[in-house]
């Protein structure tokens, strides 16, 4: 039988459990009790203070057969100084029988055409590898892959996950941190002599003496740890690292408050007026998303399906909101899915740095956050211990993916298609 889709906006009011339907089968995977489904399309078609999400519905054939939908919600974003509306696509559902190109292309096609008309300057989304080649045959423009960064907090909960690993990820692993320690080294101790210890003097020679060494005796130590993790000898490493990691990170917190100043923190539900004045006074980055506490909340607290807190340091001697960071915990790791400060920079660090002491005083392993952002800021993370982790096998690289219409002014586009532009967060990527 040919395949012969359409797509139209529709009202979403007026088909609100068809939507449902298609959010609950294929997008949650069907195990959603119906008081989670209904709350969570009033949620997404209604509660947004940035507007009602607008929808498109896709059909198959003269009979119009309903085989999936595509939303965008309104999101108010900074743009180089001018606040502007963007759409935020999501809630992309394809029925199973009709996850071909053919059928998706209708629906996202549609959306993109009918953009400005829905009263959005610009539409922008988050799709894996597998599902790109649609947004790109609808006019979208890949902008940046996004980075996972993670800082460890406890030793042995790395030490397991390498036992898990196959020994060429093992090799993998001890090669990327052999290369940090050797980089590290090279740039302490600049001498050319010295230097020579750690650097190959041509790419294509064997590793220099001291660098072979250590990547020898890495390699020892992980094949030893990862065959008995939970042995005596492993244990009292891993206490050895752990008390290392946190004399550090106690020190460079030090060094960040007598530059930063005094400061105190603390862990609320919700979003308050604190987060509006810290909107109202900082400078964010040419693209940012808009975070007053309306927003917030709607994003992270109202709907409860997980459970989100907001980590915030504020200024000890007049109590203002200085930046904070939005995590959830899965598994015993703290995901960060929003942050913002008063500055990128040292407030950043410093919030960061609190954020990894507090989480390591409540047991957890891990810090992770995902981010699309400048070089810059990754430069930033690297330096306070953050490193950079391939994504998930099954999930491949996701891509922030821009359209903007064709008549729209050139110094907009030149700002929207730039990738140093942009800082964009995991909460406000997708929804």
């Amino acid at each position: 039988m040919e395949k012969v889709y359409s797509a139209a906006r529709i009202r979403p009011e007026e088909h609100r459990d068809v939507l449902a339907e298609l959010w609950r089968v294929n997008l949650a995977g069907g195990d959603v009790p119906q008081e989670l489904v209904e709350r969570r399309m009033r949620w997404f078609q209604e509660q947004n203070p940035a507007g009602p999400a607008r929808t498109w519905m896709g059909y198959h054939g003269p009979e119009r057969e309903v085989i999936g939908s595509g939303s965008f919600i309104p999101r108010d974003v900074h743009v180089s100084g001018r606040m502007l509306k963007a759409g935020v696509l999501g809630d992309f559902a394809v029925t199973k029988a009709h996850r071909i190109a053919g059928a998706a292309m209708s629906i996202q096609r549609e959306i993109a055409k009918g953009c400005r008309d829905a009263g959005v300057d610009f539409l922008y989304g988050f799709p894996n590898k597998a599902s790109f080649p649609i947004f790109q045959r609808a006019g979208y423009r890949k902008i940046s892959d996004s980075t996972t960064w993670v800082r460890p907090l406890t030793a042995a909960y790395k030490i397991h996950e390498l036992a898990a690993l196959s020994a060429g990820e093992q090799q993998d692993i001890v090669s990327a941190v052999t290369q940090r320690v050797a980089e590290r080294a090279a740039s302490a101790v600049p001498h050319a002599r010295w230097r020579a210890l750690w650097e190959s003097a041509d790419p294509g020679a064997p590793p220099a003496p001291l660098a072979r060494a250590l990547s020898t005796a890495a390699e020892r130590a992980v094949q030893r740890a990862t065959v008995r993790p939970d042995s005596a000898l492993v244990r009292a490493a891993g206490r050895a690292l752990d008390a290392s990691m946190a004399l550090r990170d106690t020190a460079a917190l030090l060094a960040k408050r007598v530059k930063g100043g005094r400061v105190r923190t603390e862990i609320t539900e919700s979003a308050d007026h604190r987060f509006d004045a810290l909107w109202s006074r900082a400078k964010p980055s040419p693209i940012a998303g808009e975070r007053s506490a309306a927003f917030l909340n709607w994003r992270y607290a109202r709907l409860g399906a997980v459970h989100y807190r907001f980590f915030c340091m504020l200024d000890r001697h007049d109590g203002r909101l200085l930046g904070y960071a939005v995590y959830t915990v899965r598994n015993n790791k703290v995901e960060v899915v929003d942050l913002f400060c008063e500055d990128h920079g040292p407030t950043a660090d410093l919030l960061l740095l609190e954020l990894c002491q507090a989480m390591r005083r409540e047991g957890h392993a891990s810090v992770g956050i995902l981010l699309v952002s400048p070089p810059s800021f990754g430069a930033r993370l690297r330096a306070l211990g953050f490193f950079a982790r391939p994504h998930p096998p099954g999930v491949g690289s996701r891509w922030l993916v821009v359209h903007v219409d064709p008549s729209s002014p050139d110094e907009l586009r030149r700002a929207l298609l730039d990738p140093n532009s942009w800082f964009m967060t995991d909460g406000e990527l997708d929804v």
